[in-house]
Order: structure tokens, then sequence, then C-alpha cells
């Protein structure tokens, strides 16, 4: 009778942990629905975000954005680059949604393409642990 309750403890053991993946798994799937649900998102302060991606070779969550309208400037975006930069890092760190995921040294990358020519890119930042 004993064998036999260590064989069910053992199956259920194996069943609980086969439901909880990897934290990489958990990003990805994550990012995959977000994008699938939410995006493109609606657009706010000239902004839009269009997917959320994880790259598990770098462990980076990946967020594609779309600057439109008057957010749409290359000039000021070179201009204000390191205050966008702070502003984004500042925004990053208080985020409770990405904890587990900057308490796992996870990296954080931003790509704001222009809306007027969306194959360029105005500006990309990565926020590495140290950063946050």
């Amino acid at each position: 009778m004993r064998m036999k309750q260590l064989f069910y403890a053992g199956v259920l053991l194996l069943s609980l942990t086969a439901c909880h993946g990897s934290l990489e798994e958990r990003a990805a799937q994550e990012c995959k629905e977000y994008t699938e649900k939410k995006c493109p998102t609606p657009v706010v302060n000239d902004t839009r975000m269009d997917s959320m991606v994880f790259e598990a070779s770098s462990r980076t969550i990946h967020y594609y954005h779309t600057l439109l309208d008057k957010a749409d400037n290359e000039q000021v975006i070179v201009a204000k680059r390191s205050e966008l930069r702070k502003a984004l890092g500042d925004a990053l760190k208080a985020d409770p949604g990405t904890k587990a995921y900057k308490d796992a040294g996870f990296n954080f990358r931003y790509t704001y393409h222009s809306g007027k020519a969306p194959s360029k890119v105005l500006l990309d930042e990565t926020y590495t642990e140290k950063d946050y």
C-alpha cells in the first residue's frame, strides 16, 4: 500500500510541475497572447504598441511601437533621446507587471518606428539588469 501511495504522489508531483513551464516559456506565451489579443493598441499620446515578443536567445522582452502625428518627428527624438531613455527606464523600474522578469535578470527592449515611414526606426533602447 505504501508503494502505491508513493507512486501516486510522484505522479501528482510530476503533473503539477508539468503545468508550470519555465519563466522563459511563460514570457513567450504571455507576449504572444498579449499581441494576439490587444495589439495594435489604441493610440495614446501619438503612440501605438504594435507587438510584444520574447526573444529567447537573449532573454529579452521586446516591445514594438509606432509613433504617429506630432510624435513622429526624428529631429525631436534625436534631440530628446537621453530624456526618452530615462523616462522609459523609470517606467520599467516602476512597472510591477515585469517584476518576475526583472528578478530573473531579463532584458527589455523598446523599438519605436515612424508611422510615416514604417521601416524607419526612430528610437531603439535596451535595458539590462544593471539599468533597473
